[in-house]
């Protein structure tokens, strides 16, 4: 996504220096989404993800702490790709886990989107 946007950035009408100032910015962004959500390599990168059937969850970070919260009807579900939309509780900010069918047994995953888009989607955060 990052070099789609990227490539439509440069394509446009503004000046060039413009362009070349924004570049690191860019690239900054998509060295952090790499880390946290690919690699998963970042001291906050989700590592682990506990589902309960009340539309709440537990992600556990690398660093080893806990965020439990209510997971959001926002999550984004398909079968080659589900991004996991969690509330902390007692936070404002949502955080985000991205998982690939090749990250976990092909009935948990499936199981697991159909809770997200059927069950969480109609869920009330709280």
């Amino acid at each position: 996504m990052h070099l789609g946007v990227l490539a439509l950035f440069w394509l446009t009408d503004i000046p060039w220096w413009l362009k070349g100032a924004v570049l690191p910015l860019f690239m900054a962004s998509l060295a952090l989404s790499l880390r946290g959500h690919a690699w998963r390599t970042s001291s906050a990168a989700v590592v682990a993800l506990e589902v309960h059937d009340d539309c709440h969850g537990v992600f556990l970070l690398r660093n080893g702490q806990e965020l439990g919260g209510c997971l959001l009807g926002s999550s984004f579900v398909a079968p080659w790709l589900t991004v996991i939309n969690l509330r902390p509780e007692g936070s404002w900010r949502a955080r985000h886990a991205v998982m690939l069918p090749d990250a976990v047994e092909a009935e948990a995953f499936r199981r697991l989107r159909v809770m997200l888009r059927w069950k969480c989607a109609q869920a009330k955060p709280g």
